[in-house]
């Protein structure tokens, strides 16, 4: 197993003990996956100061409240070495998104703290209002709230938004004819943009991934085609990274029999995050993994909100 899992797995356990009462397990994966990402120990007094300071700039309905709000919190705890300022940076950038598209949008804190150190951050927001409302227009019933971060992350990543949009385009049209349309393959259209691939190559590495992992029988579904996307923008499957991730989950598939479906999400994060470690990457170098991890993160917060909204889960 790799030591990144190992990270991820102690850094589980305290979360666990330091969120007895106010968390599910489900919630508490996406907190630990932070963590072993960054390479970060999770202290929980650190963390509990975190809470207090939240708790006091904010009101009792405010976005940043709830479980949602940990994960947030944890998201910021992970990366900022000194994380009140971080807060009280992304509380006041919030104060920018009352506006149209992204006033009641619950991954407003995801949004925040995606401004955080950006030069001029209202006019990044409207070069991101216009380009989801391009995804609007190409695919109205396939856009949802996670699109107005990644819009918010690519307007920041490409300086050409003219052409962006035919970009994510090419990728989509080359997606759809081997994976059901839905918001998670709008999301694969754009994190593969990112790659250095051309749209051909870097689909057929995708796909690639996916039948390598359905043969050693793991299920690969919708919601886990963001984070299988970032691996894929970052390695090719070889029998040892394919076999890493059936590691992994097998082990996460052990500890939760009854709710496992995040075990392919960690598997795929953790490796990808090991990958560009251990090549130095440009896309870890530049900031570019935390922005793609934001963007199939917020996909995942919201994707496990629904799951826990129709099923009961297990500690």
């Amino acid at each position: 197993m790799t030591t990144r899992y190992t990270r991820y797995v102690e850094t589980l356990d305290a979360i666990k003990q330091a969120t007895k009462w106010s968390l599910t397990d489900d919630f508490r994966r996406l907190m630990a996956i932070h963590y072993a990402i960054h390479d970060a120990p999770f202290d929980p007094s650190r963390f509990e100061q975190a809470q207090a300071a939240l708790k006091q700039r904010t009101g009792m309905f405010s976005k940043f409240r709830g479980t949602n709000s940990l994960v947030w919190l944890s998201f910021l705890d992970a990366k900022y070495e000194d994380v009140a300022p971080a807060i009280d940076e992304a509380l006041r950038l919030d104060q920018l998104l009352d506006r149209k598209h992204f006033r009641y949008s619950t991954l407003r804190p995801f949004i925040a703290s995606q401004l955080l150190n950006v030069d001029d951050p209202e006019r990044r927001l409207d070069e991101a209002t216009a380009l989801y409302q391009t995804f609007k227009q190409h695919h109205p019933w396939l856009t949802s709230e996670e699109d107005l971060l990644s819009a918010l992350v690519l307007v920041q990543a490409f300086d050409d938004h003219s052409t962006l949009n035919e970009r994510i385009e090419a990728y989509y049209e080359a997606l759809k004819v081997h994976v059901s349309r839905s918001n998670e393959l709008q999301l694969v259209s754009h994190l593969l943009t990112f790659s250095e691939l051309d749209p051909t190559d870097a689909v057929t590495r995708f796909l690639d991934w996916r039948e390598r992992l359905q043969r050693q029988k793991i299920t690969v579904r919708n919601e886990h085609l963001p984070p299988l996307a970032l691996l894929t923008i970052v390695t090719e499957p070889t029998d040892e990274t394919v076999q890493t991730v059936v590691d992994i989950v097998v082990a996460e598939t052990e500890k939760q029999r009854w709710f496992n479906t995040h075990a392919l999400t960690i598997a795929l994060q953790l490796i990808a995050a090991d990958t560009i470690t251990e090549e130095a990457n440009e896309l870890l170098l530049h900031g570019t993994f935390a922005h793609l991890l934001a963007m199939q993160q917020a996909a995942t917060a919201a994707a496990t909100v629904a799951v826990i909204s129709s099923t009961s889960s297990s500690d």
